[in-house]
């Protein structure tokens, strides 16, 4: 039975919120990738900037990621501005631009795309049978 395993490659920021060269704007968006609710990811980012990410996890089953943002001002509201859900119907075919999917998210004037995966995980292989 075939195993799959999820990966968060890297996500993009264009949003006008994070634009640190405007002083009446927050200095950047603080970026976090939740995982079935469970926080995996976080970092702060401006706008243009793109954040290399290693995130991997077994996919027993379809997993919904998150993508939160929340302005670097103090006692700010974090919104929720796009989720994927990633499943063996998302394994690509090997070759590298089949592989990848852009989820583009555009909300409460935050803008961000989030690249991913998923993959086949070998599993164990099987001993020849003993020579008798």
């Amino acid at each position: 039975m075939a195993s799959y395993e999820g990966i968060l490659n890297w996500t993009h920021c264009q949003s006008p919120r994070s634009n640190h060269n405007d002083p009446t704007r927050p200095e950047l968006d603080v970026v976090t990738l939740r995982w079935d609710g469970e926080q995996v990811a976080r970092r702060d980012m401006g706008t243009g900037e793109t954040w290399t990410l290693d995130v991997a996890r077994p996919l027993p089953g379809p997993a919904t990621v998150e993508v939160v943002v929340r302005p670097n001002v103090d006692g700010s509201v974090e919104d929720v501005i796009g989720t994927v859900v990633l499943s063996e119907d998302l394994v690509g075919t090997g070759f590298p631009a089949t592989d990848f999917h852009v989820a583009a998210f555009d909300e409460a004037g935050a803008q961000y795309e989030l690249t991913y995966r998923v993959r086949t995980v070998p599993g164990p292989v099987d001993a020849p049978p003993p020579v008798a």
